[in-house]
């Protein structure tokens, strides 16, 4: 009787530890199952952050590449070449003719070059509202880089006629609306700067040239 008993036991215990070990075996993979669920939860939305980021990035670029080309196009300065008429805010300008020379004014009383004299035969309109100066001030001649300025002295005697007389000085002329005016204007440059085909005349629009362009001179 012992025994049986003993047997019956053993037998007890041994069912109760399979069913344990059963229990735990199912929590294992329950827990497993359930953190595999998380971690997939946790890619996917890494991948949406991962997206939407790199869109936001993209749309960044894009907008930027954008905005730059706009400044460089408002940069750009307008161009005109020789006969042609250049439109600068209010203002047309259009150069007639380019010439060198040692000396311009009148042949008794002319104004000598220290070099050689660039001289610019051009055309001005008022196409505003209000009266505007005009002033050989406001015109520099580029070339490959560099700035000019205008001779004053050499402008105003270019267009003095033989008998003295001054018209169109562009020495601060004062231009009314609709009005047009011609005359030179002259800059005293080297040889070397005279002959160089990259030439160019900018013109602007008022004493502070916040308007300006450009008319090539070759």
């Amino acid at each position: 009787m012992a025994e049986e008993k003993q047997k019956k036991k053993g037998g007890c215990l041994k069912w109760g530890a399979i069913i344990i070990g059963v229990l735990i075996l199912f929590g294992a993979c329950a827990a497993a199952m359930t953190g595999g669920g998380e971690d997939t939860g946790d890619t996917s939305s890494d991948s949406n952050e991962a997206e939407t980021t790199e869109t936001a990035t993209e749309e960044s670029t894009e907008e930027e590449t954008e905005e730059a080309t706009e400044e460089v196009v408002e940069e750009e300065s307008p161009d005109a070449g020789i006969g042609e008429q250049l439109d600068v805010g209010a203002m047309s300008y259009t150069v007639n003719e380019v010439t060198t020379a040692s000396q311009v004014g009148p042949s008794a009383f002319p104004t000598t070059a220290n070099e050689t004299y660039v001289v610019i035969d051009l055309t001005v309109t008022n196409n505003g509202n209000e009266a505007v100066t005009v002033d050989s001030t406001y015109f520099k001649m580029i070339i490959d880089g560099a700035t000019f300025d205008a001779d004053s002295a050499a402008s105003m005697s270019a267009n003095q006629n033989e008998n003295g007389e001054i018209t169109n000085s562009f020495f601060l002329e004062n231009l009314n609306p609709g009005s047009t005016m011609s005359g030179k204007i002259v800059f005293d440059v080297s040889q070397a700067n005279a002959d160089n085909p990259e030439k160019a005349l900018q013109v602007q629009e008022g004493i502070f040239g916040t308007n300006s362009g450009t008319i090539n001179l070759q």
